[in-house]
């Protein structure tokens, strides 16, 4: 009996031996754009002349999807030492909370005004102010519920409208410039104002909201679409939740 219980536990010993070593690998690995950021970033800070900045935003932005898939399973070092390396992106991990990883605006506005060009200036400034520092992972105009992953768009106002036509600016006065992203924001604007159901305002407000875009942009494709929209509100049949939580 006794032998057999020495076995069994030099048995379970050389598992454990064999397992440690899978359990040290099982994190993963930093990707490599995470360094190829870092490295250009570095070159323009040492650069003394302007230049675009959108190259070393575009290898941040790159690398962004991909970083705040393996975030969670990064070991504590792996995980300080991407924080280090993505200089002038938010990397945030949280126990039982999304991963985040997003760019510093603040911080690129910053750099824009001391290294960047005019369309670099014009963006960041455009930019923050649609997806602002404060408000995490979303837009401006949507006023997220606390502790959850959702919120409500605050149709209401002229927020919409103006934050489309400071996009619609930029993109007619620097069309060769942050496209994709600038093109990502409008899509993201047009697509609320198309379909989006879940409004913070009342239906009286949405409307005047939706209204007012209207009045702005008669001529948009999407324009008879936001008006059958207003009609719907205004006949009681629209699909909008009102005063939504998110």
């Amino acid at each position: 009996m006794k032998g057999c219980l020495f076995v069994c536990l030099i048995g379970l010993t050389l598992l454990f031996a064999l397992l440690l070593p899978c359990a040290a690998l099982s994190a993963d690995e930093i990707p490599d754009s995470v360094s190829e950021y870092s490295s250009a970033l570095a070159e323009l800070m040492k650069s003394r002349d302007r230049q675009s900045i959108e190259p070393v935003f575009e290898a941040g932005m790159k690398t962004t999807s991909r970083l705040q898939a393996v975030l969670p399973s990064l070991t504590e070092e792996q995980y300080q030492q991407v924080q280090h390396e993505m200089q002038g992106f938010v990397v945030v991990r949280q126990q039982d909370e999304q991963s985040l990883v997003r760019p510093n605006l603040s911080f690129f506005g910053s750099l824009a005004k001391k290294k960047g060009t005019n369309p670099d200036r014009a963006f960041f400034d455009i930019y923050e102010r649609t997806e602002p520092d404060g408000n995490g992972q979303f837009p401006a105009y949507v006023r997220a519920e606390p502790n959850q992953e959702t919120g409500c768009t605050l149709f209401g106002g002229k927020q919409l409208g103006d934050l489309y036509r400071g996009w619609l600016s930029f993109r007619t006065a620097n069309p060769d410039s942050y496209a994709n992203e600038a093109q990502g924001e409008m899509d993201a604007i047009e697509n609320e104002l198309r379909s989006g159901i879940c409004s913070c305002d009342s239906a009286d407000a949405t409307a005047a909201g939706l209204q007012s875009f209207v009045d702005s942009f008669p001529n948009l494709p999407m324009t008879p679409k936001i008006k059958d929209r207003i009609a719907s509100i205004h006949a009681g049949t629209s699909s909008f939740r009102f005063k939504c939580k998110g």
